[in-house]
């Protein structure tokens, strides 16, 4: 998330004015992408852009608890047509979430 833009270390703090911070949000709109062997490729080869909507929660309170947040957080208020939640690590095939 790093290399695209979208989250920049050192930057989030875990107490703001004396209360705990529960969740930090990055948004980014990039034209760039990571290819598997960590090479970046923009605009020139087609990549479109995509905003980028990045929370990082403080504390990991496993899947369930972090699909429930996401819905109450953002569904309000970004009213999604479709949602696609991705574990980390996943990598989808070029079409695989157009097929879904």
């Amino acid at each position: 998330v790093a290399a695209i833009g979208a989250y920049q270390e050192g930057i989030a703090k875990n107490v703001v004015n004396g209360k705990p911070v529960v969740a930090h949000i990055y948004e980014y709109t990039t034209q760039i992408s990571v290819t598997p062997s960590n090479k970046i490729e923009g605009a020139e080869r087609g990549i479109v852009p995509v905003q980028i909507i990045f929370c990082l929660k403080e504390k990991n309170q496993k899947k369930i608890n972090s699909h429930r947040w996401f819905f109450n957080a953002f569904g309000p208020i970004l009213q999604p047509n479709v949602c696609v939640l991705l574990d980390v690590g996943t990598m989808p095939g070029p079409s695989s979430i157009y097929h879904l």
